[in-house]
């Protein structure tokens, strides 16, 4: 398989992690028994970033039932190379890796996944990461392409589906390129959930509470709420005011949320008004 184009050649150093995340790194399956599987991957893969994929010698592929495992990735699969063997697979790489959720008594050295995400963006050129059959894994023969073994940890239960070792060695590969400057890009045909919703990445978690003058219209829909249910019988309005001031003050909402609860104040009374 080529070198893809430009390989040796990236920019400054979030471009550079962006470029080895989507070209510098090969996912290849071999002999995959299940097709559902081959799309299962293509979308991990979409998730996270990869955009190379080789599959060798699948015993049978339905291509239909991989891209009905595959929503939103799709193109990933149309673009897989499809090859007969794992020398043809990682032809051009200049590191390869073998995964394996157990650890085995071999003369390779081995990484854990975290570990492996930082060599793969330490040098020039394509590194690729090896993925068994779902039955009993790699053979030693497809075993004797690898420089070293990838160990994904895990609990009692070793054994993982090949989708679900993916998206792991994909996520720290991922985190590695964030790390280095990546910030991935916002894609305007993404699906329910994805990059083309929501806040950007660089925003989430900032929470700015409004200024205190815009609590002062929730303090009046929420007392008139209360009056309406008759709750201010018996109790003194002004106290119960300033106790709701003081608490929504702790509350610091921001704008969206004293938006989202005089909302809803608003549903309450209209329902108390018309309970039919």
């Amino acid at each position: 398989m080529a070198e893809p184009e430009g390989s040796a050649a990236y920019g400054a150093d979030g471009e550079r992690a962006g470029q080895v995340l989507r070209d510098g790194v090969v996912v290849v399956l071999v002999r995959p028994l299940q097709s559902g599987n081959v799309g299962g991957v293509a979308r991990a893969m979409k998730n996270m970033g990869l955009r190379r994929l080789v599959v060798v010698a699948p015993p049978a592929f339905d291509v239909d039932r991989a891209r009905w495992m595959a929503p939103g990735a799709e193109g990933l699969l149309d673009e897989a190379h499809y090859v007969a063997t794992v020398a043809e697979a990682v032809a051009g790489c200049r590191f390869v890796v073998a995964t394996t959720a157990r650890r085995r008594h071999s003369p390779w050295p081995a990484f854990e996944v975290d570990a492996f995400a930082a060599r793969a963006f330490g040098g020039e050129g394509p590194v690729a990461v090896l993925f068994g059959p779902e039955d009993h894994g790699l053979a030693n023969d497809e075993l004797a392409h690898a420089h070293a073994l990838v160990h994904i940890p895990t609990d009692a239960h070793a054994s993982l589906n090949v989708a679900q070792a993916v998206l792991l060695v994909g996520q720290a590969l991922h985190a590695e390129a964030r790390r280095r400057g990546f910030s991935p890009r916002a894609d305007a045909k993404g699906r329910r959930g994805g990059p083309g919703r929501g806040a950007a990445p660089q925003a989430s978690g900032a929470h700015v509470p409004a200024a205190l003058g815009s609590l002062e219209p929730l303090v009046e829909e929420w007392m008139s709420t209360l009056e309406q249910a008759t709750y201010l019988v018996g109790h003194e309005p002004l106290l119960v005011q300033a106790t709701l001031r003081r608490i929504l003050q702790r509350a610091a909402l921001a704008e969206g949320e004293i938006s989202i609860l005089r909302g809803q104040l608003r549903r309450v009374r209209w329902k108390m008004k018309h309970p039919g």
